[in-house]
């Protein structure tokens, strides 16, 4: 199953509980800031720091898939990437 971060803030909120509940189902991440669907280090309604964190802490070592609107050039757009301590 597919978790993307955008779509179940937007539907239902409560992340953290929602992805303990139901993350040995999951088998693909998908990330985007709410509401406009930016880039994960944009301003927005998620914390990605903390849910990036949290997906380390609960092993999770799939990829992440973006779904995000860049603000520019896709490679320039990455530096999150780095920025949250994940790896390509």
């Amino acid at each position: 199953m597919e978790f993307d971060f955008f779509h179940v803030q937007r539907t239902h909120g409560n992340l953290t509980r929602t992805l303990n509940e139901i993350l040995k189902y999951i088998g693909h991440i998908q990330v985007s800031q709410v509401p406009n669907r930016g880039e994960p280090s944009t301003s927005g309604e998620i914390n990605y720091q903390y849910i990036f964190q949290l997906l380390k802490d609960l092993g999770y070592n799939q990829w992440i898939g973006c779904e995000y609107h860049p603000q520019g050039k896709t490679t320039d757009g990455l530096n999150w990437i780095e920025d949250y301590g994940l790896e390509f």
